[in-house]
């Protein structure tokens, strides 16, 4: 009996790669699909830079602890829904006197003397809806950001978007490899294989595990109101298809 299914199972191994080639033997059409969709954006990014100065290390980070403090109260802004507020790493740095030049690497330290220091840090706020984009802008200036900019619009969650995309790209897949088909004088008899020749990229990503803070309790208003009108985001997908004809 053992040796029998001994038998049975070397048979088969032997068989597999011939079954293997008999499938790749068939006639087939290759084709790349590509799909979109675009969606209006529900988050926005906007990073914000403060510094404080003072005479020595201690002042400055005090001054910068302040502004801190003030700029801070954008994720509370008027309209908000959801938010996030980060941090960069903070820095402190002598200044010197102005007539020792600009250029630090070439100046001379011993003889140029320290006139004060200055603490900076970033901040990043992640937020919706895009609608209050421009007045989280506003609100940072007014409060004391030395710079603020809006960096990216886009959505929180995109598996729909996702989704619908691939739906997309296999449909141009399958008409192409109709077209192709036809012009043979063949027909399409199944799907072979699929491939997603963007998978390991998108197995690289890295989930976030931090969430949205819902925003609660009293709401600030900046002085001066902006509105902001966002183009759509676009979610691409591609589909590398093989159909087997006849």
């Amino acid at each position: 009996m053992i040796r029998y299914c001994a038998a049975v199972m070397a048979a088969s191994m032997l068989s597999m790669p011939a079954m293997a080639q008999e499938v790749e033997a068939r006639p087939s059409i290759t084709v790349l699909g590509r799909g979109h969709v675009e969606t209006p954006p529900d988050s926005f990014r906007m990073t914000v830079a403060l510094e404080g100065r003072g005479a020595d290390q201690v002042a400055a980070l005090r001054a910068l602890s302040t502004v801190q403090s003030r700029v801070g109260d954008i994720e509370k802004l008027e309209g908000l829904q959801r938010a996030r507020l980060t941090t960069g790493a903070p820095s402190v740095s002598p200044t010197f006197d102005p007539q020792c030049g600009g250029d630090r690497y070439n100046r001379d330290t011993d003889g140029c003397p320290v006139v004060g220091y200055v603490a900076s840090m970033e901040l990043t706020l992640e937020a919706g809806p895009v609608a209050r984009a421009g007045d989280a802008l506003s609100l940072a200036s007014e409060r004391g950001a030395r710079n603020a900019g809006v960096q990216a619009f886009y959505l929180a969650e995109d598996a729909t978007q996702t989704a619908e995309a691939q739906r997309a790209a296999f449909a141009d897949a399958r008409q192409q490899a109709d077209t192709l088909a036809a012009a043979a004088g063949q027909r399409i008899v199944r799907v072979l294989r699929l491939q997603n020749p963007n998978a390991d990229r998108f197995a690289a990503r890295t989930a976030d595990a931090a969430a949205d803070v819902v925003v609660t309790g009293s709401r600030a208003r900046p002085a001066v109101s902006l509105d902001v009108a966002p183009p759509p985001v676009r979610t691409e997908a591609q589909i590398v298809a093989t159909f087997e004809i006849e």
